[in-house]
């Protein structure tokens, strides 16, 4: 038991929790055991977020490239939700002047911009049933990812949300 929680302290005490205005260079894949919707190498081809809204059609497949943000609480806990904004939207939250306690909420843009540039992702499974469990083991806020799924019901321009059965988290 000490042993377990003893790998679990690690694992948690090396996992970065933000990182700020710090860029890194490379790609790493998620967790080895990670669910099946976790994608061990970058699909490529992603289209931004606002080339996905202008373009794709309720049940397109497509990729789109995001960060994990937009609200306070981006990721539902407990849920297989949560919500993308597109990488080209500045995010004046992360500059050095500003020292925004949480980065990924986007509080300095625009309202109407936030809309316009996010997604919502409901992780599924293959058969389309939504994925039992929490992604907060995967996924964390600001994280940069890369999105496969279908697009669902669009009821209007504004909306964007995507089935996802897999995703790669960009390192």
């Amino acid at each position: 038991m000490k042993a377990t929680t003893a790998a679990i302290a690690l694992a948690c005490l090396s996992t970065p929790l933000l990182t700020g205005c710090e860029q890194s260079s490379g790609t790493a894949p998620l967790a080895s055991a990670a669910p099946d919707w976790v994608l061990t190498s970058d699909p490529g081809d992603a289209l931004s977020i606002t080339d996905a809204k202008a373009n794709a059609s309720e049940g397109d497949t497509i990729t789109i490239r995001g960060i994990i943000g937009g609200t306070a609480a981006p990721i539902t806990a407990g849920s297989p939700v949560f919500r993308v904004i597109d990488t080209g939207l500045y995010n004046k939250c992360t500059s050095e002047d500003d020292h925004c306690a949480t980065p990924w909420d986007y509080c300095c843009a625009d309202p109407d911009d936030i809309v316009e540039n996010s997604a919502t992702v409901q992780l599924v499974a293959t058969d389309g049933t939504p994925f039992a469990g929490d992604p907060t083991a995967q996924l964390s806020p600001m994280d940069e990812i890369v999105i496969v799924g279908n697009v669902g019901p669009r009821p209007n321009a504004e909306v964007l949300t995507i089935r996802a059965t897999g995703v790669y988290r960009i390192e």
